[in-house]
């Protein structure tokens, strides 16, 4: 019996940070989880916007193309450090969640233990 390998995931990767930080080590760790699960990056993309209302798409416009790229390529995991970098607040993590699951897609939260500590200052 011939049985295929089920396809490779595909992710978009998504920051968060505040003005003054630079995503690129996040970046780099982010690439490098999706790697070790074998998990093709298509893009990524990062707001520079602190804690603004995840909801108002001009606030937070990478996240809206982070979402837009789970219907338009083949990508279906959302990869982001923290559930934190998506929204700190329930309501709204679960409103983006429907239109990441709408998508065709689901968030996956590496965690910040992924991260090397010199870099978690970064965010």
């Amino acid at each position: 019996m011939n049985q295929s390998r089920p396809a490779a995931r595909t992710a978009v990767v998504y920051l968060c940070t505040t003005v003054h930080s630079n995503p690129q080590p996040l970046l780099w760790a982010c690439d490098a989880y999706a790697d070790r699960r074998g998990w093709r990056v298509v893009d990524s993309l990062h707001d520079a916007t602190g804690q603004s209302d995840p909801t108002k798409a001009r606030e937070r416009p990478a996240l809206a193309r982070a979402i837009e790229k789970l219907t338009t390529t083949d990508a279906s995991v959302l990869l982001t450090v923290s559930p934190e970098m998506i929204s700190t607040l329930a309501t709204e993590y679960a409103q983006i969640t429907d239109r990441v699951s709408h998508a065709g897609g689901f968030i996956h939260t590496m965690g910040w233990p992924e991260i090397q500590p010199d870099n978690r200052g970064s965010a």
